[in-house]
């Protein structure tokens, strides 16, 4: 795959980590600097991004960056990122809002899969024959699952006649990343006991904590005349990389050897599950002797913001405007449906199912399902600073349950491309098997609810 075998020298590797560290460094200033970044909660990370995209070789080739080279930093950031939540800590409570927040992630999965498909489709058959269907069904990866994904899987279908999968993931996570902080702002504000600007912590505002209000982010579990504490945790997650790398290989090789060669591109974009599987193995493992103390909870959070961090910088770096301005009008539709319905769906199951703290839930919930779990945090903040309310926690487990959920829409997403070879009906049936599947989370979660209510 292009990921692991693009040529690069020393010079293109330590020029791209230099242009992101500068970039991101950037962004914190201006995060810090300019107040209309602030009324909209616009990330350093983001910022960087649109920096490095326009000063960039796509735009005004100021900047020495490489949009395929910046897929290649996304594709094996997400890789350590998942390797890094499965090495967290998680609660097994699953209160049942969090349940509620879970099942409605996966409908809005499906929502925007439908959405997208449909309108795709429907551009093909008409004004645009030259977008790929396919396109449709990255609004989902872009708005609900992110960046990684949306470039892991969508460059995956290059190896099916669709080159600009990849790039168009990653414009459609970008724009939802806008609409996530900069129409969920406009709503919060819009609300009639908003926060006051002045209510809302500094260090929320500005992004940096004011002197001595540092928290405490992490522990050394390991004794500086040994070894630093960070590297051993960062060589525990280059060590499951290595692991998921011969994973991948011995099932690339199964999957040639049964005469399913066209297959093994779908294996290594499913790379970030495998690398997943293989931290949530070993950390059982660990954990059930004396080594699992020594794994601290802090740096794995630090690692999997800081891996995070780069990979949005890198995403919004690697979109290729040559390829988005061909498809501008579908794909501005796209996005404008998908981020409206999912608004409406959104409010209106939270002002249904939740009795107390309707519309942190919402907010929250609808940032995260057209940015991350970060924006859905960062906006969450801002009604409730403190983190008092049980919605952060209930986030988070909803989170795990939705990644189980999820799945099966993965394995749709690549029916098309994997059994019908790229035609209409393969993308047609691919719709009709999101439908019931969405019907099928819909009547499930009803059925939940009315149990629930009985006991």
């Amino acid at each position: 795959m292009d990921a692991w075998t693009l040529d690069l020298t020393v010079q293109d590797l330590m020029t791209d980590f230099m242009m992101i560290s500068i970039l991101l460094l950037v962004g914190v200033v201006l995060r810090r600097r300019v107040q209309l970044l602030q009324r909209f909660l616009i990330p350093s990370s983001l910022i960087a991004g649109f920096i490095g995209l326009f000063l960039g070789r796509e735009a005004l080739q100021l900047l020495p960056i490489d949009p395929e080279r910046m897929g290649v930093w996304v594709y094996h950031l997400l890789a350590l990122t998942f390797i890094c939540v499965g090495f967290l800590r998680t609660d097994r409570k699953q209160p049942g809002a969090a349940i509620h927040l879970g099942l409605l992630q996966v409908a809005v999965m499906c929502m925007q899969g439908i959405i997208g498909l449909s309108i795709a489709l429907l551009a093909a058959a008409t004004l645009f024959p030259e977008v790929n269907p396919a396109m449709g069904m990255l609004l989902p990866l872009g708005f609900a699952m992110g960046p990684g994904i949306a470039y892991t899987i969508g460059q995956s279908w290059a190896d099916f006649g669709f080159e600009s999968g990849g790039s168009i993931g990653l414009t459609i996570a970008a724009i939802g990343f806008l609409i996530a902080y900069g129409f969920g702002m406009l709503l919060i504000n819009r609300r009639e006991d908003a926060p006051a600007w002045n209510d809302i912590p500094e260090h929320i505002r500005t992004g940096i904590r004011a002197p001595g209000t540092g928290i405490e982010g992490s522990k050394l579990t390991f004794s500086g005349a040994s070894v630093e504490t960070l590297a051993v945790h960062i060589a525990l997650i280059g060590a499951v990389y290595w692991l998921t790398w011969w994973a991948c290989v011995g099932l690339a090789n199964l999957l040639t050897t049964a005469g399913l060669a066209s297959q093994v591109s779908i294996v290594w974009s499913f790379h970030f599950i495998i690398a997943n599987l293989l931290a949530l193995a070993i950390k059982a493992t660990l954990f059930r002797s004396n080594a699992g103390r020594w794994v601290d909870q802090g740096t794995l959070h630090r690692l999997t913001g800081s891996f995070t961090e780069f990979l949005i910088v890198a995403s919004i770096m690697g979109i290729s405007l040559s390829f988005t301005i061909q498809a501008v009008i579908p794909l501005l539709l796209m996005v404008g449906v998908g981020g409206y319905v999912t608004y409406l769906f959104i409010k209106w199951v939270s002002a249904k199912v939740f009795s107390a703290h309707q519309f942190e839930r919402f907010i929250s919930m609808f940032a995260q399902m057209t940015g991350t779990i970060s924006s859905g945090l960062t906006l969450l903040r801002v009604t409730d600073p403190e983190f008092r309310l049980p919605v952060a926690q209930e986030l988070v487990i909803a989170s795990g349950l939705t990644f189980a959920f999820a799945f099966p829409l993965l394995v749709l997403i690549n029916l098309p491309f994997t059994v019908f070879n790229g035609s209409t009906g393969g993308f047609l049936l691919t719709m009709g098997l999101m439908a019931g599947y969405l019907a099928l989370v819909l009547v499930g979660w009803y059925t939940w609810q009315r149990r629930s209510e009985q006991k």
